[in-house]
């Protein structure tokens, strides 16, 4: 990462910029992280709170508690998730790597929680394949 990264949601309402190369990036497969998403894992990257700047809407940020440990921010006219904060994880920011202006900048290295992999995800590359969307 050599450039200034940028995010936003999907409405334009929130951005954000890392200051810094993030710590480490991963999905996480934990049941917890399906529903908040509403897809089969989690991408997110770790970077520290300090170095993550919301430069625009921070008044569209809604906090949903996810559990006693995690709170979700996410931009209240879209929906889309923005960041996390995990009492295990003092200090820093938990970025959906979805929400990235580049998602293709940061590339996860771990898996979690990967006994709540859905079966399907280890022949994902397997499924046929569309550069585009499907016609009709």
């Amino acid at each position: 990462m050599n450039n200034k990264v940028t995010g936003s949601c999907l409405c334009g309402s929130v951005k954000y910029t890392l200051n810094s190369e993030p710590q480490m990036a991963l999905n996480c497969h934990c049941n917890i992280c399906k529903k908040i998403t509403g897809s089969a894992f989690e991408s997110v990257l770790l970077i520290d709170q300090a170095d993550f700047e919301i430069n625009q809407g921070k008044d569209h940020l809604t906090v949903y508690q996810i559990s006693k440990k995690a709170k979700k921010h996410f931009c209240n006219r879209c929906g889309t998730p923005i960041y996390n904060l995990h009492r295990l994880a003092p200090g820093k920011a938990i970025v959906h790597i979805g929400s990235l202006d580049d998602p293709t900048c940061i590339e996860p290295s771990i898996n979690l929680h990967a006994e709540n992999m859905l079966p399907w995800m280890l022949t994902i590359r397997d499924m046929k394949t569309f550069a585009q969307g499907l016609e009709r």
